[in-house]
């Protein structure tokens, strides 16, 4: 089965949903709670997730699209992200750094 990223505000989350990055909520410089990605999700976490305040969370979900869909929005998202980063320096590293973790993002 194949999965799809997407972040999401934590008031969205629901029980069973699969975190595709570690969740870690960090107070005053000190770790105060955290969960490893590919966790699934349970009320208590939910909770706790409330209790800390973390605002966001990246999840990973069923994609149910068809390949040619993917294929599709894959293009458009690539030809968005060269809209963005028209006029750009790409020879900066740090530029084409991010203009390739944006375009991984967008194309996912």
């Amino acid at each position: 089965m194949r999965t799809r990223p997407r972040y999401i505000a934590s008031v969205d989350a629901e029980p069973g949903m699969v975190l595709g990055s570690p969740v870690r909520v960090v107070e005053h410089g000190r770790l105060r709670f955290a969960l490893p990605a590919g966790h699934s999700l349970t009320r208590d976490n939910l909770h706790q997730l409330m209790a800390h305040h973390a605002e966001y969370i990246f999840i990973t979900e069923a994609d149910s699209r068809r390949d040619e869909d993917v294929a599709v929005d894959a293009a458009l998202a690539a030809r968005r992200v060269m809209e963005i980063f028209d006029g750009a320096d790409l020879a900066d590293p740090v530029m084409a750094a991010l203009f390739d973790q944006i375009l991984i993002y967008r194309s996912a």
